[in-house]
């Protein structure tokens, strides 16, 4: 990001040096050495871009510093058109050009900005010179002897085609930056899914290497466990191996799982029910002490979608188990979500105010082996999105460190079943 804002940075300073150069030849081809104030001007030009360069070459980006740039840039170029003919001067063109500058270094918004300010300076260099406040230079006050409605229709014509080109200026960055953000979010997902890809072809093949052997240990620890009579501390460690050999067992199976799902069975069911099932699974664990709340806030009672109830159900349960274990005692974890019958989606959200996640989680949240928790192995979540890529959905997070997460479930309305 920042090596492409230097290279338009670059690119606008090199720009600017071959217009004020180009000016500059111009004007000692057509009149000699006899129009000071314009090299001067010229001078001030070529000593700003100096300095332009020095903060790129430095990557110095101050939003004040790019703005205090364009600034002297319309003072510049509103001094240029004075000595140059005023309302006649063909360096007009340079306003629009400043706009465009604007819309690139800095915001849309400021494009918009750039051309009202810019706009303003035209305005009023062009109204004093026509007033005689500001005189024009070198013999040039002749040309103002002509019919005021002429000079202030041409000035209200510009000033229009200015703000008419920096609103464009803005729409036109405004929808690049749409652009490239749903470019990079692309290409982060493209990475995302090859990086898993790569980690369950070789999960896959490791999973398989270990089970056999892994099968043979615990068959021959249970055979001597049998067979031998153990002290107390023997029979500790044999359980401890035994319990070790099972916890690998369920890591493999997991494994296996994430990246060979099994059949789905593809049938119309009540969204809400699945939620409900879910919820009492959640509710009734043993293995969760601390006091909880889960709110209903959808209205799923009559919508029915396709899809694996269980392992929809899977999905629900992970979600909520991994909500349920980020909340601190009595904590509370809403279930909400709306249909998109344009779409043809629905979207459910299961929010917690727990621990969250800092943006460097978040982004690995779905890799295998990423937990947060204290216990797991962290491929709840890889294969509960797996799980909704075979139903042709997603799963998108959001996450604030200490201020809770919030998992969304995007579920088409109709699967091709498979």
């Amino acid at each position: 990001m920042l090596d492409s804002r230097s290279s338009l940075h670059t690119k606008i300073v090199f720009y600017r040096f071959v217009i004020a150069s180009t000016i500059l030849i111009v004007n000692v081809a057509l009149f000699g050495l006899n129009r000071t104030p314009i090299y001067f001007l010229i001078a001030s030009i070529y000593f700003f871009t100096i300095i332009y360069l020095f903060f790129i070459l430095f990557r110095v980006y101050n939003i004040s510093l790019l703005y205090a740039q364009v600034v002297i840039d319309l003072i510049s170029e509103a001094l240029l058109i004075h000595y140059t003919g005023g309302i006649d001067s063909v360096l007009v063109l340079l306003f629009p050009l400043s706009s465009i500058a604007a819309s690139i270094l800095i915001s849309p918004r400021a494009a918009v900005l750039v051309a009202l300010v810019g706009s303003s300076f035209y305005a009023g260099i062009i109204t004093l010179e026509f007033f005689n406040v500001l005189p024009l230079p070198f013999g040039a006050g002749a040309l103002f002897l002509r019919d005021s409605s002429y000079v202030f229709t041409l000035l209200y014509f510009r000033v229009t085609i200015f703000c008419i080109i920096g609103f464009l200026s803005a729409y036109i960055a405004e929808q690049i930056k749409s652009r490239d953000r749903q470019v990079l979010s692309l290409q982060q997902q493209l990475r995302r899914e090859d990086r898993l890809l790569a980690i369950g072809r070789l999960a896959a093949n490791t999973a398989h290497e270990i089970r056999n052997p892994l099968a043979s240990i615990s068959g021959c620890v249970e055979a001597l466990q049998g067979s031998v009579k153990l002290d107390a501390n023997n029979q500790r460690l044999f359980d401890l191996i035994l319990k070790e050999s099972a916890r690998l067992n369920n890591i493999i199976n997991g494994l296996l799982e994430y990246v060979n799902p099994k059949n789905f069975r593809f049938h119309n069911a009540l969204l809400s029910d699945v939620l409900d099932e879910g919820v009492l699974l959640v509710e009734n664990n043993k293995d969760l002490t601390k006091k909880f709340l889960i709110k209903r806030e959808d209205d799923f009672a009559k919508l029915k979608v396709i899809c694996d109830e269980q392992k929809m159900l899977q999905v629900f349960f992970n979600l909520l188990l991994n909500a349920v274990e980020a909340v601190t005692d009595e904590g509370v974890i809403v279930i909400g979500g709306r249909a998109d019958m344009d779409r043809q989606t629905v979207q459910i959200e299961i929010s917690d105010n727990g621990r969250g996640m800092s943006p460097e989680q978040l982004e690995h949240v779905f890799e295998p082996f990423t937990s947060g928790k204290d216990k797991g192995v962290g491929l709840g979540l890889s294969i509960a999105l797996s799980i909704m890529k075979e139903h042709g959905g997603d799963i998108l997070a959001e996450s604030s460190l200490g201020k809770g997460s919030v998992f969304k479930v995007i579920l088409p309305l109709k699967t091709n079943l498979k």
